[in-house]
């Protein structure tokens, strides 16, 4: 019964980890139209991802612009339950955490 017990914790633990190796990396340029477009390009690759997946996301945008999107997508898209980094840059801003499955829903507050 121990040796039981001791094979489904291994297998249990490799398991959990086995879920956080896929890694979706999303580029967000500018393009010539506008950043915007750029923006929801990325969104669509994103909501192709899976739950559990690295999010990696690299924006070559002006520093300003980058801040927003990226703080966009913490609060959509990743989990707060695990690490999320970012670094924030003149020449490109980066953002890696851990997908949370889909995006989180809009609140909306009404007067």
């Amino acid at each position: 019964m121990k040796n039981y017990l001791f094979f489904i914790t291994i297998l249990f633990s490799f398991n959990l980890f086995a879920e956080f190796d896929t890694k979706c990396s999303i580029l967000i340029t500018k393009r010539l139209q506008s950043s915007d477009e750029a923006y929801k390009d990325a969104l669509n690759k994103i909501n192709q991802c899976n739950k559990y997946d690295i999010l990696s996301v690299t924006s070559f945008l002006e520093p300003s612009i980058s801040k927003v999107y990226i703080t966009d997508l913490i609060q959509g898209f990743c989990m707060f339950d695990h690490q999320i980094v970012t670094l924030l840059d003149n020449s490109t801003s980066n953002l890696s955490c851990v997908h949370r499955g889909k995006q989180r829903t809009e609140r909306k507050f009404e007067n």
